[in-house]
């Protein structure tokens, strides 16, 4: 399969990811370094990729009243100066400093990620085994009740 077929694939999975809001870019960047693509301009391809895909997604949030407006601003003041400087340190930067800080941040999402999600199955399974004991142990008057029934019964 040629470069350019491998590139259109990775970026319909790129833009499935950021479309949903799960960061398109965490896909794209690592599929297009398998592509023996100079870092600078995987990252170059992942933030012009990300504008086109990120208005419609925005269009589509914002229909369904998932934009909340008491955060929006907040957090795109400083992503815009913050973004600014790390587009600065990323032109100066080694292409292998860069893939190493990025292979970090997905070590790090990725470990972030598995404790929230035991933390979510454990709250589960505790409140599924509360549910149990709760089936599984009847209290003192719903004891006194059956008995009562039985004795009607009879």
């Amino acid at each position: 399969m040629n470069t350019n077929l491998w590139a259109l694939l990775f970026g319909i999975v790129g833009g499935v990811a950021g479309g949903m809001g799960m960061g398109g870019g965490t896909l794209l960047v690592p599929l297009l370094s398998m592509l023996d693509i100079e870092q600078k301009i995987i990252q170059a391809i992942n933030l012009l990729s990300f504008l086109p895909m990120s208005i419609i997604a925005v269009i589509i949030h914002k229909k369904h009243g998932l934009i909340q407006g008491k955060v929006l601003l907040p957090c795109i003041i400083p992503t815009m100066i913050v973004g600014t400087m790390g587009a600065l340190l990323a032109s100066s930067a080694r292409n292998n400093v860069l893939r190493f800080c990025f292979a970090v941040y997905l070590l790090a999402v990725g470990v972030w990620q598995t404790v929230l999600s035991v933390i979510a199955y454990k709250k589960a399974h505790l409140r599924k085994q509360r549910a149990m004991r709760v089936i599984a142990c009847p209290t003192y008057t719903q004891l006194k009740a059956k008995k009562r029934i039985r004795r009607l019964a009879v």
